[in-house]
């Protein structure tokens, strides 16, 4: 992510900035008439604890199952009226996903695929991918023999799949789907799960449209890390109000038990670049002529520490992302 780390960081500035815009000066809190409180989405507790602070808004964790979530949450009313910036989506559309994104995770996409085809033995499977951005998992799901197909709300990536790309798409939520029981072998959720108001309910309705035995592919924040740990407030992944919730791996192995799952797989993704941020400023890029051999040396030295911390919290188990591979029982 190096190449692409300060369009990342003009994107983060600009929802930033967007989130701010909501903000009461005399309090420094997003304006009341924006947003309303919510109970527990795990266990429907109105007894919490202020965990951070973030540009106006309040990260807390439940008193009663100690699930992180967004509270107060902006009112659906307020998302359409104020806060659905068309600017900012275009930016990560044209800027990152096209440009950057999609040929970053192309390798990651493929590892994911293999590990599906070990625990999913059919020889064309059935897969949903539910929040599919611009459908580059299903093309190379595809590609790799699955019957694919996703969910997308954005109507920018669903214009552009439907114009360049040969892929089944539907611009409705799982929730709206007729599916019927059991249709799927797989279903996939990549960076989903920290966006929904309710991951409960849509991880029930995962179970319903899999098959027996069905597998569910999922990435999502862990806030139980050492980026969080030593960043607190300034961590990338409290980014509100996009991000509504966040998890440890017990809290995701609870909700996956409660809604008909058990984990046959768990990955951790320390996120060196997070942390280099605030602490290494010195190996940012300095594109001046001049400077070419600087930058090839901050370069080795960026990839070799991003390397080795990415060994070591894998073993420590602290990392930002958490992939997972469960299985419907």
């Amino acid at each position: 992510m190096y190449a692409s780390e300060p369009l990342w960081q003009e994107f983060y500035k600009r929802l930033s900035d967007q989130a701010r815009r909501l903000i009461d000066p005399t309090t420094g809190r997003v304006r009341e008439h924006y947003v309303q409180s919510v109970k527990c989405p795990f266990c429907a507790s109105e007894r919490f604890t202020v965990r951070v602070v973030r540009d106006g808004f309040q990260y807390v964790t439940c008193n009663e199952c100690s699930f992180a979530y967004l509270n107060p949450q902006l009112t659906q009313q307020a998302i359409e009226e104020v806060y659905n910036d068309e600017d900012v989506r275009r930016f990560f559309f044209q800027e990152l996903l096209l440009p950057h994104v999609e040929r970053d995770q192309r390798s990651e996409f493929e590892d994911r695929l293999r590990t599906l085809k070990q625990l999913v033995p059919s020889t064309s499977p059935r897969l949903l991918d539910v929040g599919c951005a611009a459908g580059n998992f299903l093309q190379i799901a595809h590609r790799a023999g699955f019957h694919g197909e996703g969910l997308e709300l954005n109507e920018m990536y669903v214009e552009y799949i439907r114009q360049n790309r040969s892929l089944t798409v539907h611009q409705r939520l799982l929730e709206e789907m007729q599916y019927p029981e059991a249709t799927f072998d797989v279903v996939t959720l990549w960076d989903i799960l920290e966006h929904l108001p309710q991951p409960v309910q849509t991880l029930q309705r995962v179970a319903h449209v899999l098959k027996p035995g069905g597998v569910l592919g999922l990435t999502t924040i862990n806030h139980a890390c050492l980026n969080e740990r030593l960043l607190k407030d300034r961590w990338r992944y409290y980014m509100p109000p996009d991000h509504l919730c966040s998890f440890t791996p017990s809290l995701l192995t609870r909700m996956l038990q409660q809604t008909g799952f058990h984990i046959v797989k768990m990955q951790h993704h320390y996120m060196f670049e997070v942390l280099a941020d605030h602490w290494f400023p010195f190996l940012k890029l300095d594109n001046r002529p001049t400077n070419a051999l600087s930058n090839k040396v901050k370069k080795l030295i960026y990839s070799s520490l991003a390397l080795f911390t990415q060994k070591l919290f894998g073993i420590l188990k602290s990392g930002d992302l958490l992939t997972v591979y469960a299985r419907k029982t």
